[in-house]
């Protein structure tokens, strides 16, 4: 329905608009992460699917925390011990840093790299 006004009106609903809005399942803020990894209806009332949303999403940015980086490590099949993690964010915010989001293909970067640390140590 929120399309079809938005269509009809010629006006695009704003990205962070609550429920509608395309960034309304997201999530950037590592407080925001981690409690929606702990328990997702601490921050979503809903379920994006619901109201038309594919899935809810975590936004990997230099505002993310560890829970939110070994959560997408773990999702690209990565096991990491939490001293693994608190290495690799070190390196993650040096990458989110530069860049306004931090991809799966840093990532794999990310976890390239210490591997290739590890071996040689």
């Amino acid at each position: 329905m929120s399309r079809l006004v938005s269509d009809t009106m010629r006006m695009p609903v704003q990205p962070n608009k609550a429920i509608v809005g395309a960034n309304a399942f997201s999530h950037s803020s590592g407080i925001h992460q981690d409690g929606f990894l702990k328990d997702a209806i601490t921050y979503e009332i809903i379920n994006p699917e619901e109201v038309g949303a594919e899935s809810s999403r975590i936004v990997l940015t230099a505002r993310s925390g560890r829970s939110a980086l070994a959560h997408r490590f773990q999702k690209l099949g990565f096991e990491y011990t939490r001293n693994d993690i608190d290495v690799l964010y070190e390196q993650f915010l040096k990458v989110a840093d530069l860049k306004k989001e931090v991809l799966e293909d840093d990532l794999k970067e990310l976890a390239r790299q210490y591997q290739q640390q590890t071996v040689n140590a």
